[in-house]
C-alpha cells in the first residue's frame, strides 16, 4: 500500500500459468490474471469478464482504444514517451553516482564507504 488510494502487487505471470487449477470463481487475482494471459482463450476472457464488474471496465476501455486507429496510436506513441523518460531519468541517475563517486573517490573517501553510499560496487569505483 503506498497511499489510500494506490496500491502496487507484484504478480509473477510464469508461476500463476504454471497452476494446475485456477480458481476463477473465487479468487479475483486468478481472474485478472487469466485477462491478461495473452494465451487464455477468448471463452475464459468472456466468462472473467463476465464475473468481474473492474474487469469487465478494463475490458471496455481495451476495446475502446482498440477500435480507433488514432488512439491506439496514441496511447502506444505515450507509452514509449514514458519508457523512454523513464529510461533517461535511469540513466542520469547512474551517471550522477558515478560523478558523485569519482568526486569522493578524489578526496580519499574509501572505496567500501563510497560504495554503501552510492550503490555502485567497488569495482565500478575502481575504474573511475
Amino acid at each position: 500500500m503506498l497511499t489510500d488510494a494506490l496500491e502496487i502487487h507484484f504478480v509473477d505471470m510464469i508461476k500463476f500459468k504454471a497452476l494446475r487449477e485456477k480458481d476463477i470463481r473465487n479468487n479475483p487475482l486468478h481472474r485478472w490474471m487469466s485477462w491478461f494471459d495473452k494465451d487464455s482463450s477468448p471463452e475464459l476472457v468472456k466468462e472473467v469478464v463476465k464475473m468481474d464488474t473492474a474487469i469487465q471496465k478494463a475490458q471496455e476501455r481495451t476495446d475502446f482504444v482498440s477500435a480507433d486507429k488514432e488512439a491506439l496510436r496514441a496511447y502506444q506513441m505515450r507509452e514509449m514517451a514514458l519508457s523512454d523518460y523513464t529510461s533517461g531519468i535511469n540513466h542520469a541517475k547512474r551517471e550522477a553516482q558515478k560523478e558523485i563517486a569519482h568526486n569522493l573517490k578524489g578526496i580519499g573517501v574509501p572505496l567500501e564507504q563510497i560504495a554503501a553510499g552510492t550503490g555502485l560496487s567497488a569495482r565500478e569505483i575502481e575504474k573511475l
